[in-house]
């Protein structure tokens, strides 16, 4: 018996041995845990043409006010003129300065000693309403300026424009820039 349990322990260690290949132990699965980041950017190219004119400037709105300076820039027959309303050097004072357009064709200015001036035949001198030409009357005188306003702009409720005459009381030609808003 001795034997038998000796062999029989052989055997069975013989066996475990060769069938031990085809036998696997049990593992422990290891997880892994990954971290992914994804960035996602939308670009949004918009890409449009808008055209801003200015308005036309027409008789009803060239009629409806009084028309102030805001600012004026200019030569005066050799000399500089310079005025900003409120502005500190300004060559001379325009603040009383008004001039206001009646639908018939007159109007008057009040120049900036207080003079008043008689205006008579303006009109606008091209279909687009950007150059328009009036007479303007020397106080207490026969005596006019063909006055051209040019480049007229209508913007923001002001009118821009390049002002040019030739100054028949004293003979002196003026070009400048004017600015004016409503009073």
């Amino acid at each position: 018996m001795k034997f038998f349990l000796g062999t029989s322990a052989l055997v069975f260690m013989v066996i475990l041995l060769s069938v031990q290949g085809g036998l696997t132990s049990c593992t422990k699965d290891r997880t892994i845990y990954d971290t992914v980041t994804v960035t996602k950017t939308d670009t949004l190219i918009v890409k449009d043409t808008v055209t801003i004119t200015d308005t036309t400037l027409t008789a009803e709105i060239l009629t409806a006010n009084h028309w102030k300076y805001d600012s004026l820039r200019g030569v005066y027959g050799g000399e500089v003129k310079f005025y900003v309303r409120g502005g500190p050097d300004n060559t001379e004072n325009f603040d009383s300065d008004d001039i206001v357009f009646y639908a018939n064709g007159t109007g008057f200015s009040i120049d900036a000693v207080g003079g008043t001036h008689e205006i008579t035949e303006w009109q606008f001198v091209n279909d687009a309403h950007t150059r328009m030409t009036f007479k303007y009357f020397v106080t207490s005188s026969p005596i006019y300026h063909l006055i051209t306003w040019d480049n007229i702009r209508y913007k923001n409720k002001n009118i821009m424009y390049d002002e040019y005459y030739h100054d028949n009381y004293v003979n002196k030609e003026y070009h400048g820039q004017a600015v004016r808003s409503p009073k």
